[in-house]
């Protein structure tokens, strides 16, 4: 195999295709990235074995056809970093040759057959169409209350696509938060689709940042893969054999309070409260509503200290107190998006929903934390917090209280 890359264009493929490579296993044939040459195309593909990538690249000439396993770390770094543009890659037997000018590279290379064969669409049912842009957007707001891929049951770490007549959703949940973002497509089949988070929010990205709203995703599917094609690009993820919850039971529209507030006030106020949060074995805030338009935000860490927020907003209902976990709700916000937010609580121990102040397109879901003697401020901390600076006086440190403990109150799921 014999080609000449323009290394802008060529760079563009792989740096998509690479992503999907599992550069961290000691299996060579999948730490790479297959590259197979006709005189038609130059096609790129990669895999970690549950999620793959095909996808064509531009700016090559084949001058000889052929095709090989080129190894993703060392020759993606090296096409970065030349300052060439013109380069000659050679290919024979099992090793590459990079030339670039006053650049040149050898590498070991393996052998085509010893690739995974990546899944094939062609026998796949056809699900839906939309827009890449919209795709990209929901599947980031609707995995953002998936957990970590190993916690079990298996359905904390993956994302729910449900299409039906005339739109799609994305949903995920931990069994505390719910997340939930949708959109009209054309659809031309109901169909529940569960695939890992991580793999489905990494195409999210690439949908995001390298596709325009004039771009189409087609959705198909078997019983065992889903394939997310456009004309340049095809992705696989493996689905995986599990059951969902039945998500909408605990969905109710029971209001006690409800605010609304600038997510980027609320964003930035929380960041502060985080350095102390963090530290506290809950990662529990504490949040204090008064309809008269004030929303108090504090966190205890026994060894770090106290801090508190206020910040104005608009509220209406009942005063109340709750608890959440601090970058959960945060996690929210900023799948939220910038503008405004619109957040309802039913009570200190039912769900908290958010949602954006025009539209239903999307709702993240929280259930609060219980408060433990830890979360409340010390007659001595309400003085200092209360009182102007000159009015703090010189203290001995006290002894911290006695952690009860922070417990979430019961997940929903």
């Amino acid at each position: 195999m014999k080609l000449e890359l323009e290394r802008q264009e060529f760079l563009k493929a792989w740096q998509t295709a690479v992503k999907f490579a599992n550069t961290k296993t000691t299996k060579e044939s999948v730490s790479g990235v297959m590259i197979h040459a006709s005189d038609d195309a130059v096609i790129l593909e990669a895999t970690d074995l549950k999620t793959s990538i095909r996808c064509k690249a531009k700016g090559v000439n084949v001058i000889e056809p052929g095709s090989a396993v080129v190894p993703a770390s060392v020759f993606g770094e090296m096409l970065k970093k030349l300052s060439s543009d013109d380069l000659v890659l050679e290919v024979s037997s099992s090793r590459g040759l990079l030339n670039a000018g006053s650049n040149k590279m050898r590498f070991p290379v393996i052998a085509a057959d010893e690739f995974p064969k990546i899944p094939e669409s062609s026998g796949a049912e056809n699900i839906c169409e939309v827009p890449a842009m919209i795709l990209g957007k929901i599947i980031a707001e609707g995995s953002a209350a998936a957990s970590q891929p190993q916690d079990f049951p298996k359905y904390l770490g993956t994302c729910l696509i449900r299409t039906s007549e005339g739109s799609i959703m994305a949903v995920s949940t931990d069994g505390k938060r719910l997340s939930l973002s949708k959109s009209p497509c054309e659809a031309l089949k109901d169909e529940d689709i569960l695939l890992p988070a991580p793999a489905l929010k990494e195409l999210g990205k690439t949908l995001s940042s390298n596709y325009g709203e004039n771009d189409t995703v087609k959705i198909l599917a078997d019983g065992s893969t889903a394939w997310f094609g456009l004309d340049d690009v095809e992705f696989s993820i493996r689905r995986v054999e599990a059951s969902f919850p039945k998500f909408e039971r605990i969905l109710n529209d029971d209001v006690k309070t409800s605010l609304r507030a600038s997510v980027g006030d609320l964003i930035s106020s929380l960041e502060r409260v985080d350095i102390i949060a963090k530290s506290n074995p809950g990662h529990i805030m504490a949040m204090s509503l008064n309809p008269s338009g004030e929303i108090n935000i504090t966190a205890r860490a026994p060894e770090l200290g106290t801090t508190s927020e206020t910040l104005q907003a608009s509220i209406e209902g009942e005063n109340m107190q709750l608890g959440f976990n601090v970058s959960y709700f945060m996690d929210g916000l900023k799948a939220l998006g910038a503008g405004e937010a619109s957040i309802e609580f039913s009570d200190v121990e039912g769900q908290a929903r958010m949602k954006r102040t025009e539209g239903d397109d999307f709702l993240y879901m929280l259930m609060p934390a219980r408060l433990s003697q830890m979360d409340a401020m010390t007659d001595e901390e309400n003085a200092d917090f209360n009182a102007g600076p000159q009015d703090i006086p010189e203290t001995e440190p006290q002894e911290p209280q006695e952690d009860s403990g922070n417990t979430e109150t019961d997940a929903p799921f």
